[in-house]
């Protein structure tokens, strides 16, 4: 369904970003892949050939615009246009906002997981409009609530979120698709081992294990693409949370107990 299409995916070494890549190589689409970490890359790359996708390779940062212009222009430039920009490029934290030493680490967040998508946004979507393509934000259920020790990333995906629904109203009428993306935690990737700590570090071997609630990168990748291939506008993975809106209007208290005993135990 996705064969002579062409993707970008922001943050394609590891994790989501690696298996939706692999997902579309599989199904015939090119892939323009996007991110800071050259030799992850290449091995994404690889993947995608062998499973008969074309694929190229950029290195650059999310954070810096000028990246992101350099990134469309080089997909241009390769398949001759782009169907579906998918921003998936993000960063992390766990830890209390008290303990945190290094203030550094809220800004850094908001310059990946908010600016990284609003700079992409900006140089592909005259090209999105050429295609009636869709741009895809991998936001998170954080995105609607938050969590503990999450105060930074919950932020941060607040931003996305807002930025993608005024971003609807401004392109009505264009052709061009948002969807966003609010998934659960994903199992089986770097995104907790390379989260900041409270001191600007990363918390690397003491990160905290996922719950069984968790999904895995599989799961994911194929709910998205099905999403992309129906031209939806939200996509929450599991299912069943999509009750949290609900939970978080007319029973905020049950929902903060949830969501502190999910923590607790996962702090065990």
């Amino acid at each position: 369904m996705f064969a002579s299409k062409t993707f970008i995916i922001t943050g394609a070494s590891s994790g989501l970003g690696k298996q939706m890549a692999c997902d579309l190589s599989a199904n015939g689409a090119n892939c323009v892949l996007f991110g800071r970490n050259e030799d992850k890359l290449a091995e994404t790359l690889l993947l995608c050939e062998e499973l008969g996708g074309q694929a190229i390779s950029v290195i650059g940062d999310v954070s810096r615009p000028e990246d992101c212009e350099r990134l469309v222009d080089d997909a241009v430039k390769g398949f001759g246009g782009i169907d579906v920009y998918i921003s998936n490029a993000g960063l992390s934290m766990w830890a209390s906002f008290e303990e945190v030493k290094d203030l550094g680490i809220f800004r850094q967040l908001m310059e990946v997981n908010y600016l990284g998508a609003v700079h992409g946004a900006h140089f592909v979507l005259p090209h999105l409009k050429k295609s009636s393509g869709q741009f895809v934000a991998i936001a998170s259920i954080q995105s609607r609530m938050a969590i503990p020790h999450h105060t930074g990333y919950a932020a941060s995906k607040h931003a996305l979120e807002g930025f993608c629904q005024g971003l609807r109203y401004d392109l009505e009428g264009t052709g061009v698709n948002i969807l966003t993306v609010h998934p659960h935690w994903i199992r089986g990737t770097d995104m907790r081992a390379n989260a900041f700590s409270f001191d600007g570090g990363v918390v690397g071997e003491s990160k905290r294990s996922h719950n069984k609630e968790s999904i895995t990168p599989e799961e994911c990748s194929l709910a998205v693409l099905e999403a992309i291939h129906r031209r939806k506008s939200e996509l929450i993975i599991p299912n069943k949370l999509k009750l949290v809106p609900w939970l978080k209007l007319l029973w905020p208290g049950y929902l903060r107990w949830k969501i502190r005993s999910v923590i607790r135990r996962q702090n065990k």
